[in-house]
């Protein structure tokens, strides 16, 4: 081999030394880079897990305690003679305000006006007797998103068509929705066509506990969420006799029962039940009068049954409120008597817009945007829902009535409808 042969094979054995040398240095800075990266991973979850823990790191600690140290004066702790500890966890009144206002942050608001009225299933699809869910009343919930559904005895045939129809209802509406009746066990809504086993007479507060249980729980199984019950109705056609105490004990119970068997009640009158379908009735009740009887009644209902809701009505107390407007449209028995006076915070709801007692003074529309600026939270069964829901809105985009006044209502109305998820909620937590 001559001496340019041996020195090119030398090269070529130099060249190959230098290739694996490097690839050897590669590897060995990617080694070097992938376990400072799994280190630094490492210390971060550290890091963050002590975080977490709330533990402080021994040198935060040292650099805490050397900065103590140099102060130069004095820190003299004193031990308060009782500290009130405030718990991290969220209460039942934190997850209802969150679970209430996550759903309104998404109601724009055509949806958060739909959701302040209450109506029939004719009202909202336009059919002249529903007796089922289909297509149409999932085309009108998607248009109106309204806040409940309320059920008469024609839209019941049987137990298995109720169920499958309250049950189609829910699925197909955007938000929680309640599903109402009026039935306190005697020819009501659901008892007019289906018997239930356990209603009896109600002569005490006994028998309103039995009753109201056995009808709660089958309300509750077929799918209702809401009773406009008790009736509050001190006169002779009174359903629990015209004794202020008697009527008070037996519907405080019957309410605390329907509560318990997982059915929302609606107290149905305030101040009193009594007669408006044929026109505007004036009750002749000064507000001492009404304070020793029917307010005593709500009173005891209010702080022993604590109900979702409590139902205007429509006549007129000039006595007490200083003119002759509906209650239902009145704030000074809205606002006045019954938020403010009794302390009642839960929906309130007016009376029926659809009889004569509104409809011969004002139009659908003036009836739902009065009832509103007066302090009620929901509209029932409007005379025209088109033309109610309309007007309101209208108000609303015109300013007329803020925004801010719809979520009041509204936040009542979500924490009634989720109040059934925070044992659920908290108990995952």
């Amino acid at each position: 081999m001559s001496k340019f042969d041996e020195q090119d094979f030398d090269e070529k054995r130099l060249a190959r030394r230098q290739k694996r040398k490097k690839s050897q240095i590669t590897a060995f800075v990617i080694l070097a880079l992938f376990i400072l990266l799994i280190a630094g991973v490492a210390v971060f979850s550290v890091y963050k897990i002590k975080d977490l823990l709330g533990i402080t790191s021994g040198s935060q600690e040292s650099q805490e305690a050397a900065a103590d140290e140099g102060s130069s004066e004095e820190v003299v702790i004193e031990t308060p003679e009782s500290v009130e500890i405030e718990p991290d966890e969220m209460t039942e009144d934190d997850v209802l305000d969150e679970l209430a206002k996550s759903c309104m942050a998404e109601l724009s608001i055509e949806d958060k006006v739909a959701g302040l009225f209450i109506v029939t299933p004719e009202q909202l699809t336009g059919v002249a007797t529903a007796v089922q869910a289909g297509s149409g009343t999932q085309d009108a919930l998607s248009k109106y998103a309204v806040g409940g559904i309320t059920y008469y005895a024609k839209n019941i045939k049987d137990e298995e068509q109720i169920t499958k129809m309250l049950s189609t209802t829910a699925s197909m509406s955007k938000y929680p929705i309640f599903t109402l009746v009026s039935d306190e066990g005697k020819k009501g809504g659901v008892t007019s066509t289906i018997s239930i086993d356990g209603i009896t007479d109600v002569t005490d507060s006994d028998t309103a506990a039995a009753t109201s249980k056995a009808l709660g729980d089958n309300l509750f199984k077929y799918g209702f969420n809401m009773d406009i019950a008790p009736g509050i109705d001190l006169s002779e056609n009174g359903l629990y006799g015209s004794d202020a105490g008697s009527v008070k004990d037996i519907t405080a119970s019957f309410a605390s029962t329907m509560k318990e068997s997982g059915v929302n009640v609606c107290v149905n009158a305030f101040p009193l039940k009594t007669d408006t379908t044929a026109g505007l009735t004036a009750v002749d009740k000064s507000k001492d009068e009404l304070a020793s009887g029917e307010y005593e009644i709500f009173k005891q209902i209010i702080e022993n049954a604590d109900p979702a809701a409590i139902m205007m009505s429509n006549a007129s107390f000039e006595k007490a409120a200083g003119d002759n407007t509906p209650a239902s449209l009145s704030s000074a028995m809205i606002d006045g008597e019954l938020r403010n006076g009794l302390g009642f915070d839960g929906i309130i709801i007016t009376g029926p817009l659809n009889e004569a007692s509104i409809t011969e003074y004002y139009t659908s529309a003036e009836a739902a945007v009065n009832a509103i600026k007066a302090g009620a939270d929901m509209i029932y069964l409007p005379e025209n829902f088109e033309e109610a829901y309309n007007g309101l809105l209208e108000a609303v985009n015109s300013g007329s009535i803020d925004e801010a006044r719809l979520d009041e209502s509204l936040l009542r109305i979500y924490r009634v409808k989720y109040a059934g998820k925070v044992t659920e909620i908290l108990g995952n937590s």
